[in-house]
């Protein structure tokens, strides 16, 4: 805990929050690139129009896009959770400096 107290940056879980917004950047960036190395593979004329593997293509092309849609579409409640988390944080931290200026006055309380 004494830990916590010294790295202010650590108590508010602004590391957890930096690097849960940079995964999901890094996510999205994979992501894209993805889909347009799919969409590059589905436009060329390697495969014939109407074939097993032209068919197989599309499809895969049209998974993957959904599933990356599917799952950014679940950014805002990625977000909110991460927002309830850093409320919960601050709250944590007013209590641990109340208590420590209640210490640090001679006051004794008993909570």
């Amino acid at each position: 805990m004494r830990k916590l107290l010294k790295s202010k940056r650590g108590i508010l879980g602004l590391n957890t929050t930096t690097q849960f917004i940079v995964t999901l950047l890094v996510l999205a960036v994979t992501a894209f690139a993805v889909i347009i190395a799919l969409s590059a593979l589905n436009d060329t004329n390697v495969l014939t129009a109407g074939s097993e593997a032209d068919n197989q293509t599309t499809a895969i092309l049209n998974n993957v896009s959904q599933g990356i849609s599917g799952f950014f579409g679940n950014a805002t409640t990625w977000f909110s959770l991460l927002a309830i988390v850093v409320i919960l944080l601050i709250i944590a931290i007013v209590i641990v400096t109340v208590r420590r200026f209640e210490v640090g006055a001679g006051g004794a309380t008993s909570l």
